[in-house]
């Protein structure tokens, strides 16, 4: 059950955005982007069992957001609606994915790492809180 403070905080975010109906994901990027005066770059990934279906990398001038491709439209557009709404929430704390990385961004440089999330399970409140963002976007949009 999401607290009330936690209710209002994602009732307050979701004012904040500009969002089309039906849902863009290209457009609301794009608006994130504009927000955020930074690059979100989407790009989808094979993952492995056992590794999480998304993934955000934040770098000091660009956002990575990988999505599992082995998926369909519609989940893979859910994924990456998560991981963008760890943005929104400001989730700033550090995982071990050193390997993930590697695997998934070789061109991205390990020491200019700046944040990495991963989605996989719903166990921690950040996880929870992004995916109810998640679902809030696209349940709101997709009528």
């Amino acid at each position: 059950m999401l607290r009330v403070g936690s209710r209002k905080r994602h009732a307050a975010i979701l004012r904040e955005l500009e969002i089309s109906v039906p849902f863009d994901l290209d457009e609301f990027i794009a608006g994130l982007e504009r927000r955020r005066q930074r690059p979100i770059r989407m790009y989808p990934f094979a993952f492995e069992p056992g590794c999480p279906c998304g993934l955000w990398i934040a770098t000091a001038d660009v956002d990575y957001i990988y999505h599992h491709a082995g998926t369909t439209p519609f989940h893979a557009t859910h994924i990456a609606v998560h991981e963008l709404a760890h943005m929104l929430l400001g989730h700033d704390h550090t995982c071990a994915w050193d390997q993930i990385v590697s695997l998934i961004a070789p061109d991205v440089d390990q020491t200019l790492i700046k944040l990495i999330l991963g989605r996989g399970a719903y166990s921690t409140t950040d996880e929870r809180d992004a995916e109810t963002v998640a679902t809030l976007i696209l349940s709101k949009h997709n009528r």
